[in-house]
């Protein structure tokens, strides 16, 4: 190791001869960094024992068989090709998606070759890892192209880092840390410099200036997942302690901000979806920082930590079941690897010698198999692992009621609860049987292009108010979701029945309408019923549109009686209203999310309610 050491020293040398030197940090003090440095080791390090420790990988062989096959077929097969016209296809046109596929399918390799590497110690998948880490340091960009709008990372003009950057830097460090001198001198050389220039030194400025990278001070899943790729980066490959402890100060300065994507009451802004891959990050940097400083540094020691941990346990309204509010996909499905981090951090589970924080990334997949300062920095804290009768978070007015029966109905129906990849969804619902929702909200996009995040976000069926369980009153949709609060005028809850109404009336923009108030009964008798009810007050004749969106199949039994099937479970609806029912179905297939939404229609000449009555079919 002591070759790689000097080797790699040698190449940091050189690109701090080309750059000036750190100054002071904006809004970081140096007392905190002198504290910090006398925190860390002499030399830098990543997670886990080098390969070289046969000792260390010798006994994990048996659980990284799966990546050995992997790295078997690897050296049958041809690397991804660099391909100029799929990573300008954005810049051209908006799509975004053969650009990831072709950047993403190249940076890939590279986890599964050294993990098979360092469980056989053999040597034999080197000459692979080689010729991949070559590859990547001299690719055009390592930022997704609907990230580099302007081209400026691919054509070397100016480099910044963003989601896929980060990881990648993080998967490199981690692959010289692991494998050493067993790397030719020239390749790590080279993938030094690489990392330097287009990671390290772009971050340094900034840290430096308080600016620069748009992800410093967001508050969404950008903040911690750039955040952990870059300090983990910096640990595994800066042999300056000081300017190691810099980046560390940074980490702990910056990630603050990630925490405020969470209210007060612990609900995620951004959704379950966004919550999985933000916060997994986020667990991942504090593994960074615990391991570096020897229990040290806890980013977890922050009291709002909790509740935003205990999120993705909280908001599943059966195991595994979450509304998929916002961008989340539909049917997000619980993040194990996560939840098991989650619950041994604060003794909700036997604490074992490694934490399984595994997700792929070869950073996780290492931490996940060796033993982690985690275990003896559990929170003070200890919450009780049984799901409760309901979760309500009262600032986003979102409401989680579970059944008192595992085969019966369960609901989260939300007043607010909206910020970044939110929708125009007040008053929406997901309703739960099972593993599934046959009824209810349509979940989120499974790929985003030029529009998804510009003014035009909204003229999409599937994020705009017309794809989600909310009226259509006279026509008119939801306004922006993020520019309302959420008003609750009633809260009630009880071991036999939850009851929340909301006010509608501030999300729409409708002539006539002087009211509009969604009240929703949840009970837990029997397999439980839902009961919706929906007032209007109108000073003129207004059509009422009802939206019932599924993924499944919506079959009308009579003239009020709705039937949904999805997976196996079905749902039967009972709408009453003062007038006639029109029943429509529209298939919609917009952002890889395609869908079917039962519009029904209803005149109303005055002020009146119409009810849906939910219950499981049989």
């Amino acid at each position: 190791m002591r070759l790689f050491s000097t080797l790699t020293a040698m190449a940091l040398t050189v690109a701090a001869a080309q750059r000036p030197a750190f100054a002071q940090m904006a809004g970081i003090s140096e007392e905190r960094v002198a504290q910090i440095a006398a925190m860390l080791p002499a030399a830098p390090a990543g997670f886990g024992s080098p390969c070289t420790d046969r000792a260390a990988w010798n006994p994990l062989a048996p659980s990284l068989r799966s990546f050995i096959t992997r790295g078997e077929d690897l050296l049958q097969r041809q690397f991804p090709a660099w391909d100029d016209d799929a990573y300008l296809e954005f810049s051209r046109t908006g799509t975004r998606t053969r650009g990831d596929r072709m950047i993403v399918a190249r940076s890939e390799w590279l986890a599964p070759l050294v993990l098979a590497e360092c469980a056989e110690g053999r040597g034999r998948f080197i000459p692979r890892i080689t010729m991949v880490l070559d590859e990547i340091s001299a690719q055009k960009a390592w930022t997704l192209p609907a990230h580099d709008g302007k081209l400026e990372n691919y054509q070397g003009a100016r480099y910044f880092v963003e989601l896929h950057s980060a990881g990648l830097a993080h998967d490199i460090a981690a692959s010289l840390y692991l494998l050493g001198d067993r790397l030719p001198a020239e390749t790590r050389r080279k993938t030094m410099l690489a990392v330097t220039r287009r990671i390290l030194d772009p971050v340094r400025d900034s840290y430096t200036k308080g600016s620069g990278q748009t992800w410093l001070k967001v508050t969404s899943n950008w903040n911690p997942v750039c955040l952990a790729g870059v300090t983990g980066t910096a640990l595994a490959l800066i042999f300056d302690r000081k300017d190691r402890a810099r980046f560390v100060a940074a980490a702990e300065h910056y990630s603050a901000f990630y925490l405020d994507s969470f209210l007060g009451d612990g609900y995620a802004l951004e959704g379950i979806g966004y919550w999985a891959y933000g916060f997994s990050r986020f667990a991942l940097l504090r593994e960074e920082l615990l391991v570096a400083t020897g229990g040290k540094l806890d980013l977890f020691a922050s009291p709002k930590i909790r509740r935003a941990a205990l999120f993705g346990s909280e908001f599943q309204m059966l195991p595994g079941n979450y509304g998929s509010f916002g961008d989340a996909r539909f049917l997000t499905r619980r993040p194990e690897s996560l939840i098991a981090y989650i619950e041994q951090v604060f003794g909700l589970a036997p604490s074992s010698q490694a934490l399984p924080l595994a997700d792929g990334a070869l950073p996780s997949e290492v931490v996940a198999r060796f033993p982690s300062a985690s275990r003896t920095a559990t929170a003070a804290v200890t919450p009780q692992k049984t799901m409760e009768l309901r979760t309500y978070y009262p600032e986003a007015g979102v409401l989680v009621a579970r059944p008192a029966r595992p085969d019966g109905l369960a609901l989260t129906v939300k007043a607010g609860g909206n910020g970044p990849h939110s929708h125009n969804d007040i008053g929406a619902f997901a309703i739960g049987l099972g593993d599934t929702q046959p009824v209810g909200d349509p979940g989120g996009p499974y790929f985003y292009n030029a529009s998804t995040f510009t003014s035009r976000r909204f003229e999409s069926r599937l994020l705009n108010s017309w794809g989600h369980p909310v009226p259509v009153i006279g026509g008119a949709l939801q306004s922006d979701a993020t520019t309302l609060q959420p008003v609750m005028t009633v809260q009630k809850f009880s071991a036999a029945q939850d009851v929340i109404a909301i006010d509608l009336t501030k999300a729409y923009d409708s002539p006539g309408l002087r009211r509009a108030m969604r009240t929703v009964t949840y009970s837990r008798g029997g397999e439980g019923t839902i009961l919706i009810e929906d007032r209007f007050e109108i000073s003129k004749p207004t059509v009422i549109e009802e939206a019932l969106p599924t993924h499944g199949t919506c079959k009308q039994i009579d003239g009020q009686t709705l039937e949904f099937s999805l997976d196996g479970k079905r749902i039967r609806v009972e709408i009453e209203a003062p007038s006639r029912l029109d029943v429509s179905q529209e298939h919609v297939d917009e952002y890889g999310n395609p869908f079917t939404r039962a519009g029904v229609r209803i005149q109303l000449q005055e002020s009146s309610v119409v009810t849906m009555r939910f219950t499981p079919a049989h």
